[in-house]
């Protein structure tokens, strides 16, 4: 939010956090680098198959707030995601421009069947899949509630063989709906931090994987956000213990277990 701040001003007409708890007191001090709307995460799909599904553990219910972003179309001209996990390094308000299919999503360069741990015969496994961790949607996409619909029915039909979970369903999506998106370059606006070649020029670097910039992974840019975050008074980083660690895995061993026994 404070390269965005800096870098395109007047880019955004508000920023939407979609969360599972953030403190009234970070609220404030978020609301006051941009005007930010939070909406509480509901996931509408409560049932043990899906919670219990490898890849809704390992990246937790809320990598599907993406699909969130198809609704926001009633309230918003252009909602752009980003993943938290980035550095904004340039000007990135061309992200916004028209684009005829009201889609914009960034190619992988890798078949849809990577996103999987099991083929899915009626859709095309050797079309390219996407990364999701940047997109835009534009109010102009036709049927953009179907499509928010579809979205989570298909994650309730295939939980259990999706390997990366919101890109597949995303891949589904373009498939489903014939949809002709405008590609994001990845090179420019997803390399690694610690890609040499292309992380000193690209627009937007994007830590994925691990470690991230919070622990262990150094950026200045960041670093120099991260301070001001905390003079503010923006609650501070803590990493979470070997205890609440093998908590957190003891909570989803029970609730694995659970699973089971219902049936």
């Amino acid at each position: 939010m404070m390269d965005i701040r800096r870098l395109s001003p007047g880019m955004v007409d508000e920023v939407v956090i979609i969360h599972d708890g953030i403190s009234e007191k970070d609220q404030r001090i978020l609301n006051g680098i941009l005007p930010t709307r939070f909406i509480l995460y509901d996931f509408p799909l409560n049932n043990a198959r899906v919670l219990n599904a490898g890849a809704v553990r390992q990246f937790s219910k809320m990598v599907f707030t993406k699909f969130e972003c198809l609704k926001l179309l009633g309230d918003y001209r252009n909602v752009l995601w980003s993943d938290y996990d980035v550095v904004i390094q340039a000007n990135v308000s061309e992200l916004f421009s028209y684009s005829e299919s009201g889609v914009k999503l960034m190619p992988s360069g890798l078949p849809v069947r990577i996103q999987l741990k099991k083929e899915v015969p009626e859709y095309d496994m050797e079309a390219e899949a996407i990364g999701a961790g940047l997109f835009v949607f534009q109010d102009h996409l036709k049927d953009y509630l179907k499509m928010y619909e579809f979205c989570y029915q298909e994650l309730e039909r295939h939980a259990e063989i999706l390997a990366m979970p919101e890109q597949a369903i995303f891949d589904f999506m373009v498939q489903r709906f014939s949809l002709k998106p405008v590609a994001i370059d990845r090179f420019v606006y997803s390399p690694h931090p610690t890609d040499q070649s292309l992380a000193n020029s690209a627009k937007i670097i994007h830590a994925y994987g691990q470690p991230k910039f919070w622990n262990g992974l150094h950026n200045q840019q960041w670093q120099r956000n991260y301070q001001a975050w905390i003079s503010m008074g923006g609650t501070k980083y803590r990493q979470k213990s070997m205890v609440e660690k093998m908590a957190s895995k003891l909570r989803s061993g029970v609730l694995r277990l659970s699973a089971q026994i219902g049936g």
